[in-house]
């Protein structure tokens, strides 16, 4: 088993409607947000865990477009608990914020913010509770990079079934409360690089 090719994918998310991937509540308290955002913890800025991406994706390959690609390509590219395949050929790694994002929504929002609040109504047995969701705004733009790697015995093609759920994840939605309007992304591939 010999890698005989690798790749650097560069890519760009942008949010066109606001962004909701949870993270841990313990520090807002009472009073505070129901449902923070998941946040780098060294500079409190939102991210996009690389799990998020290749978990969504992964799913839309296999329950959408199944036709296209069978299971056993699907399991190469994203990973598998089969220990016939042991390894696995699209690696993704978290996304950040990008500088000109964190630099205009600190503008728009107050130094040190780059999130809003919507407040939204809970329907619990026709009474409405308030509720406060933490979500990136949209026009935001976080910077990822994926690894696609292949193997000298392998005849599928990752590039192009990782920008195929790419597409797949623009016409679907990211993160949490898709239904509601959440979570419509725009993906651009920026740069791709030999290793």
């Amino acid at each position: 088993m010999i890698i005989s090719e690798r790749k650097l994918i560069e890519y760009e998310v942008e949010l066109c409607t606001g962004l909701h991937i949870g993270g841990n509540k313990e520090s807002y308290g009472i009073g505070g947000i129901d449902s923070p955002v998941i946040k780098d913890p060294l500079t409190n800025k939102p991210i996009i865990p690389g799990s998020s991406i290749k978990g969504k994706i992964r799913m839309l390959l296999t329950h959408i477009d199944v036709e296209n690609h069978n299971l056993d390509e699907i399991d190469k590219a994203f990973g598998s608990s089969d220990k016939d395949i042991c390894l696995t050929r699209i690696i993704f790694r978290d996304l950040f914020l990008t500088e000109d994002s964190a630099k205009e929504l600190e503008n728009r929002l107050g130094k040190g913010f780059y999130t809003e609040v919507k407040a939204e109504n809970k329907i619990d047995n026709l009474k409405a509770m308030p509720r406060f969701i933490e979500r990136v705004p949209a026009g935001a733009k976080f910077h990822g990079e994926c690894i696609v790697q292949k193997l000298d015995e392998d005849k599928e093609d990752f590039f192009k079934l990782l920008k195929r759920g790419f597409e797949l994840l623009k016409n679907s939605a990211l993160g949490g409360s898709g239904s509601r309007g959440y979570g419509k992304v725009n993906i651009t591939i920026k740069n791709e690089k030999d290793l």
